[in-house]
């Protein structure tokens, strides 16, 4: 079971990595456009894929339904295994590539710039940048990378277990 969680948490794990790696390198951020939902598909989609492939290699392993803890449990670590290999490309881009970062926060921070401009006075608005600027790098930091990235796809493994799980119990 471990070799199997292995194999499809690694394997859709870099895949999911190099959406993000594609992301940062390819400098997507700079536009609006359908780049900047590569990291979020990458999750949910290979998050999902590893899930489903790792249940239905263990269904097919054997005749005997397999027990929903047992499956929920292999589900949960081939999702953290893919979430851990996104961690590790996203720290591996915010130690080594400081200027895709620094060019990234200057971005988001023209973006909360005018906005904020735009909705609020002008005596709240010092403030209101601080605020935006505590957020973006609240959002870099990485262990708040690290903690989306990992609730994102355990999240997404735990939904594509019960599916799969209550639609091979119906056979």
């Amino acid at each position: 079971m471990f070799k199997k969680i292995a194999l499809y948490g690694f394997t859709y794990g870099s895949a999911a990595t190099a959406l993000h790696l594609i992301y940062w390198y390819k400098s997507m951020f700079l536009t609006a456009s359908i780049g900047a939902v590569l990291p979020l598909l990458g999750n949910v989609v290979f998050t999902g894929m590893a899930v489903w492939r790792f249940l239905k290699s263990m269904m097919n392993q054997t005749d005997a339904p397999i027990n929903f803890g047992r499956a929920l449990f292999g589900s949960l670590l081939t999702a953290l295994l893919v979430a851990m290999c996104t961690v590790a490309g996203l720290q591996h881009v915010l130690k080594n590539e400081k200027a895709k970062v620094q060019s990234y926060i200057s971005i988001a921070m023209k973006h909360q710039t005018a906005r904020i401009v735009k909705e609020f006075p002008v005596a709240e608005q010092p403030a209101k940048i601080e605020e935006a600027k505590a957020y973006i790098s609240k959002q870099l930091d990485p262990i708040s990378m690290a903690t989306s990235q990992i609730q994102m796809c355990l999240s997404t493994g735990v939904v594509i277990a019960l599916l799969v799980f209550v639609r091979g119990s119906r056979k």
